[in-house]
């Protein structure tokens, strides 16, 4: 069953996953499938080509080994409402096969056994013990602890197997407050009960700070009167801090406010950041930078054929979502130059990285995933099954709560097109 430094090189799709003209594959003296230098004491790992081809590397059954929430018939309505999910903050897979689902609409921790049945209830809206009022991030520690974290870390609940709340833990927002993090400030639950944190990047003055340069300018939507209306806003880059059990603060630099990602995960535990959708920062958790990741390749071109299917993925995104269809009169979406080469980041029970990324199929989503080891090294790329009446533009986009990789199973949230959730459990094969 399935579970500050910036340097402009590119991290991006192989052309040889494309069947273009390339060296073979295997590193040799004269086409080495990868680059390993240090630079002031960094591991610099720049990847060539894989190391494996796609026919001799791991791959993903096509079908589903399981579905949760409702029916098992994709087709059709729930056959019990009880069993319906919505608004997935995050998953996790217990070693006896079962699968913990939290919901952040209905308010509860759902575990589900591999048959596909609905066991077990935890928690339900409230502010008691063992209650949620909003639940942000689910955070599974071994062998059997399930962690919930509530709204505003106003809590964060350990609960067994069995639904017995463990202990109850709560944050002390004045010790928090001296590194300029809030209640709001949640980004990454992590090991040992520290977790990542997103620092504003405004001074006492609300000017910007160190992180400055790193403004964007995004859209604000906004309702006023008829017809709705995005209006521009200039977002300023944030600082990442892991807060340790201590209310120490170790610094990972700036993020962007847009194309950064955030991952964590292995033996010994790392944290990955992407910024800018170029490379991917490798770090200890004392926030020492010990690796730069990136590939000298680009991604593929984007075609006419590969962009209507991108805007009609859009269009029933944006309906599923409640939001009126474009008009005539609506500005028209800008057509893209080029595809991100990171388009989001998981790591694996294993301490694998997992790069979701453009393929050249002219689907319309970033459709495969490059497989990255703890060394950086770029091992091969996967195919992720498709699923045309499941618009997954979001697909593991929201800090990877709604994906996760086990040692043989993929677990991902999907909507069919009615925009009801389903968890989807399919087997990965690391037979390469």
């Amino acid at each position: 069953m399935l579970e500050r430094l910036t340097l402009p090189v590119a991290l991006a799709i192989s052309p040889a996953v494309f069947g273009c003209d390339r060296a073979p594959f295997g590193d040799t003296a004269e086409n080495p499938t990868v680059t390993v230098r240090d630079s002031a004491g960094i591991e610099i790992v720049e990847n060539h080509a894989p190391e494996h081809p796609a026919e001799s590397f791991w791959t993903v059954d096509p079908e589903p080994e399981f579905v949760l929430g409702g029916s098992e018939d994709l087709s059709g309505l729930a056959d019990d409402s009880a069993q319906l999910i919505w608004r997935v903050a995050g998953l996790a897979r217990l070693p006896d096969g079962r699968v913990a689902v939290l919901s952040s609409g209905s308010r509860q921790l759902m575990l589900f056994e591999p048959s596909g049945e609905l066991s077990r209830i935890i928690g339900g809206p409230g502010e008691g013990p063992g209650e949620f009022t909003h639940p942000l991030a689910l955070q599974h520690l071994p062998p059997d602890t399930l962690v919930v974290w509530d709204y505003f870390l106003s809590s964060i609940d350990y609960f067994d197997p069995d639904g017995n709340l463990l202990k109850e833990r709560s944050l002390d927002f004045a010790r928090m407050s001296v590194h300029g993090a809030g209640a709001e400030s949640l980004r990454l639950p992590l090991p040992h009960g520290s977790f990542l944190a997103g620092v504003p990047d405004l001074t006492a003055d609300e000017s910007p700070g160190d992180c400055s340069h790193l403004a964007a300018h995004g859209l604000s939507w906004a309702l006023m009167g008829s017809p709705l209306r995005a209006e521009g806003v200039t977002v300023h880059g944030e600082e990442l801090l892991r807060i340790d059990d201590a209310y120490a603060a170790h610094s990972f630099g700036c993020a962007r406010p847009y194309g950064t990602h955030v991952a964590a995960g292995g033996d010994p535990p790392f944290v990955y950041i992407s910024n800018d959708h170029v490379e991917i920062r490798q770090w200890s958790l004392d926030g020492t930078l010990v690796r730069i990741i990136r590939r000298t390749t680009e991604p593929p071109p984007v075609t006419d054929k590969a962009w209507e299917a991108e805007l009609a993925h859009r269009t029933r995104n944006r309906a599923m979502d409640g939001w009126p269809p474009q008009t005539e009169d609506d500005e028209p979406i800008p057509r893209r130059e080029k595809y991100p080469a990171i388009e989001s980041i998981l790591v694996d029970a294993d301490g694998y990285l997992w790069v979701r990324e453009w393929s050249a199929s002219e689907s319309g989503i970033p459709d495969q995933w490059g497989v990255f080891s703890p060394e950086g090294r770029w091992l091969g790329v996967l195919a992720f099954p498709p699923d045309p009446a499941a618009p997954d533009v979001g697909l593991c986009a929201r800090a990877t709560s709604n994906c996760r990789v086990g040692k043989d199973y993929f677990l991902v949230v999907r909507r069919d097109e009615l925009g009801r959730e389903r968890v989807e459990g399919y087997r990965v094969r690391r037979d390469g």
